[in-house]
């Protein structure tokens, strides 16, 4: 399986968790757990509704926002392995 690198920015502060996992989009609750727990135990419904958006001219390179009234839970993945 593929390893991805997940980095999450909240307000000023930015944390990064590693998955190994078959594809990123299924895993992006898992990874707000990993890293700002209370967002996701109060947008878990939202969290699981994002869609992860390929950014051009970057290769295996994704990115969701979740907007929130206290700010904005920006995630961008990278595949850092290929399958193995």
């Amino acid at each position: 399986m593929p390893l991805f690198n997940y980095k999450l920015t909240y307000a000023a502060e930015t944390k990064n968790t590693e998955l190994r996992k078959s594809n990123p989009q299924g895993w992006l609750l898992q990874a707000v757990e990993a890293t700002f727990p209370e967002i996701a135990s109060r947008c878990a419904d939202e969290i699981i509704r994002l869609r992860l958006e390929k950014i051009n001219g970057l290769k295996q390179t994704w990115r969701a926002t979740l907007k929130e009234n206290s700010g904005n839970l920006c995630i961008y993945v990278t595949q850092v392995s290929p399958r193995v």
